[in-house]
């Protein structure tokens, strides 16, 4: 068939106007539609023993050089990238989950930040792991790469389009919007850039009947500040600034449960988070101590701060987010309906890699502890979440305040 020549020129026009739209940074990692694992090999390795010894086995052949720190984070978010038209840094790159991308994170990245690979004197690939992504879990992303934009007014110096105020701004190049998603495997760990690790969301594990606890809702860590050297004064803060927004704002902390001693913290009287949180401090008990008279009259103040809506997003905390911490969340996703296995490897990430206690009674950190004390409500046969709701009727928690927790926690 042929062409005339007036068919020529659309056609050649037509391929002119796509060649001129196509965006010229073209993204390449994580593919269009991936879904994201955020745990890492290792945790998911450890992850698949289905019995407390069958994982502490494979903690045994772990890597020697292994840390605590590195089991305490996600899988980075690695981003690739391709300029095909001598496009380089400054790159803004904006990660969002909302498609307008009206809620996006802003990384402003240069040289030092990035890796590159030159294919051409034109072309070049780059990588770039953005810091404390702190992915949330069955989460769809979306992102997008801007290269480098330069205003003419020299007053106005390197900027881009949205931010230049005199409006002469010299536009570089701007990706289409890529996509992908997160997986929906807990813990969701979170990193922040002051000194406070174990950081983890309650949610995300399989409940009763099939449904899974709410995530963004509780949090477990570390403590915000040290504790007092001498019990007469606040220990030092471990938070930055950006720290401080980043629970108050992105997380939205309304409730600090801090589980600390008098002693540990002095003369608190406010959370390291600011006036706007509400702060509740009870002397806690753990393990066994949950089942004594006075650990037990704690146990059911603090699982009534759980009760009412308007205390959400709590974070919990002790001093290191272990073993007092540790023993009120066995509590919490366990009336919720989390199996025991996935209750064990929770408390188990506080430990890793180092092997948690396993003797009983000569080892005070033991799971065992709250095995035994569990044990002693019900009847053979009975579940661990119906030993748990026994256990908290009977230190005076009222069935209607396990059903307005299990209705925030897993919906009615």
């Amino acid at each position: 068939m042929k062409v005339s020549g007036l068919s020529k020129i659309a056609v050649c026009f037509a391929v002119a106007f796509v060649c001129s739209v196509q965006a010229e940074v073209v993204l390449l990692e994580p593919a269009e539609g991936a879904v994201f694992k955020t745990l890492t090999d290792w945790q998911l390795k450890v992850f698949e023993g289905k019995t407390r010894q069958e994982r502490l086995e494979i903690l045994k052949g772990a890597d020697e050089k292994a840390t605590r720190k590195e089991w305490r984070r996600q899988r980075p978010l690695v981003l690739r990238w391709k300029s095909t038209d001598h496009e380089k840094y400054p790159w803004r790159i904006r990660l969002a989950t909302k498609s307008d991308m009206s809620n996006a994170r802003d990384f402003w990245v240069e040289k030092d930040d990035i890796k590159r690979n030159r294919h051409s004197s034109a072309e070049s690939t780059w990588e770039y792991t953005v810091p404390l992504a702190n992915l949330e879990l069955g989460t769809t992303y979306y992102w997008q790469v801007w290269s480098n934009v330069k205003c003419s007014k020299f007053s106005c110096g390197f900027t881009y389009p949205d931010k230049c105020k005199c409006g002469k701004t010299k536009h570089g190049r701007i990706s289409a919007v890529g996509t992908f998603a997160t997986d929906f495997l807990p813990p969701r760990w979170i990193e922040i850039e002051g000194r406070v690790e174990n950081i983890r969301d309650l949610g995300g594990w399989v409940a009763e009947d099939g449904r899974k606890v709410r995530t963004g809702m509780i949090y477990r860590g570390q403590a915000f500040n040290d504790d007092s050297l001498v019990g007469l004064k606040k220990g030092r803060n471990r938070l930055m600034v950006e720290d401080v927004e980043y629970f108050t704002g992105t997380l939205g902390i309304k409730t600090d449960l801090d589980l600390r001693h008098d002693r540990e913290v002095a003369d608190m009287k406010g959370s390291s988070l600011g006036d706007g949180v509400r702060f509740v401090r009870r002397s806690s008990p753990e393990y066994g101590g949950i089942f004594k008279d006075d650990g037990a009259k704690t146990m059911a103040e603090n699982f009534r701060v759980f009760c009412d809506r308007a205390n959400y997003p709590i974070y919990i905390h002790c001093i290191a987010g272990a073993d007092r911490t540790g023993s009120l969340v066995y509590v919490l996703n366990g009336i919720l309906g989390v199996a025991k296995e996935d209750l064990e490897r929770d408390w188990e990430s506080t430990f890793y890699p180092e092997l948690p206690g396993v003797e009983y009674p000569d080892n005070w950190r033991s799971m065992a502890h709250l095995d035994k004390g569990f044990a002693a409500y019900g009847a053979p046969g009975d579940t661990l979440q119906r030993r748990i709701e026994l256990y908290l009727l009977g230190i005076g928690i009222t069935p209607d305040e396990i059903k307005a927790f299990k209705s925030i926690m897993l919906g009615e």
